[in-house]
């Protein structure tokens, strides 16, 4: 593992999801962020998506920052998106709302190029690296909070 960063740059945790690598990389980040956060922003306000963001940003930066070290360089809001779909995925499960209710495609299609990613073929065809310990990071913060959101807003609406 590469030495701790600087705890007074804390920033360094958050900004690899403003770098991008290519047009597409942008807009495929972008819509994506658009569809799962707008599904969250409606059903739970913008300030809880701006700091579920914000901790899906750290949990799944610093996970590639333990895997690759200081020296990479790593970037997009991939790890926010997988943040984000296992949140609405799996609060989904346990609440069912209209907000969250994805279609199963579209969690079949992620998890999907998820392992793919994973297999290292995408890197091997030319796409470049994949920030691979981000999209798992971001897939596993994203679960735990849904399963932990959903779990006491039913809590919450058994008790009414």
């Amino acid at each position: 593992l590469a030495a701790a960063p600087d705890l007074q740059q804390w920033w360094r945790f958050i900004t690899p999801i403003f770098i991008h690598f290519g047009l597409m990389h942008l807009a495929f980040n972008a819509l994506w962020y658009w569809e799962l956060g707008r599904r969250i922003e409606i059903r739970s306000g913008s300030l809880w998506l701006f700091g579920l963001t914000l901790l899906f940003a750290l949990v799944s930066n610093t996970a590639q920052w333990l895997v690759s070290g200081s020296t990479a360089l790593f970037g997009g809001l991939s790890g926010v998106l997988y943040g984000l779909l296992g949140y609405c995925w799996l609060y989904q499960l346990i609440l069912p709302n209209v907000h969250f209710d994805l279609p199963k495609g579209v969690v079949v299609m992620m998890l999907a190029w998820l392992v793919l990613c994973l297999s290292g073929v995408v890197t091997m065809l030319g796409f470049g690296a994949i920030a691979n310990a981000a999209h798992v990071g971001g897939l596993v913060i994203g679960c735990i909070c849904g399963v932990a959101a959903g779990g006491v807003q039913r809590w919450v609406r058994g008790r009414a």
